[in-house]
């Protein structure tokens, strides 16, 4: 059974982006796409949906008002923030508020789709420094060397906690991500930095202080 979602996010480009690779996912269905926080409630209030997925920063109401709202009304839609915000105070004012979950935009599909099977499977832990650690600076990282080895904040985190010794099962569980997703960014690693195996991803690491 596919999961009804509805989007809210004043950027239309990225809306439309977004729904686009949910729906081609095969496990959501996109209900409706909208624009600010008072249109959201009053999609929510027509009929029951499973996920409700909000941007922060939208006219007329903004997410952290329109999830208030949804709240004062009772209404049982899982509720995600995804916001380029993630200041320390907002992060905890919208944990406070019990919402789901809060993802950065930057976050890879792969993590958005994990984490909305999570909310859905009431598995998902809210990580408050987990987030709050997505936008500190990659340091001893020129952006010539990320840009060289195409290199995201993920697969460098990755990379840091394979060299640290951990599995697959043990990265997916302090990243919060599936073993299939982190087995897929090291395969995507392997090539990007043009070495044979997981020995040559370490040494890799080594070699460039990573």
């Amino acid at each position: 059974m596919q999961i009804s979602t509805i989007i809210a996010d004043d950027h239309k480009l990225f809306a439309q982006g977004l729904a686009n690779i949910l729906g081609h996912s095969g496990e959501i269905e996109i209900k409706a796409i909208v624009h600010n926080g008072k249109a959201l409630v009053q999609e929510l209030k027509k009929e029951p949906t499973d996920l409700a997925l909000i941007d922060l920063n939208m006219p007329e109401l903004d997410g952290i008002g329109a999830i208030k709202q949804i709240q004062a009304l009772s209404i049982k839609t899982k509720l995600i923030i995804l916001s380029t915000y993630a200041d320390e105070k907002l992060v905890e004012e919208a944990k406070n508020l019990k919402i789901n979950a809060y993802l950065l935009k930057d976050a890879e599909p792969e993590e958005l789709l994990y984490t909305i099977k999570e909310v859905m499977e009431n598995r998902y832990e809210f990580n408050l420094n987990h987030i709050l650690k997505q936008t500190e600076p990659l340091e001893n990282f020129s952006d010539d060397f990320l840009k060289k080895y195409k290199l995201s904040r993920r697969e460098i985190e990755i990379i840091q906690l394979l060299k640290k010794g951990l599995t697959n099962q043990e990265i997916a569980d302090k990243i919060f991500l599936s073993v299939l997703t982190i087995q897929t960014h090291r395969k995507n690693i392997i090539q990007k930095l043009g070495v044979n195996n997981s020995a040559g991803l370490i040494a890799f690491a080594h070699e460039h202080n990573i």
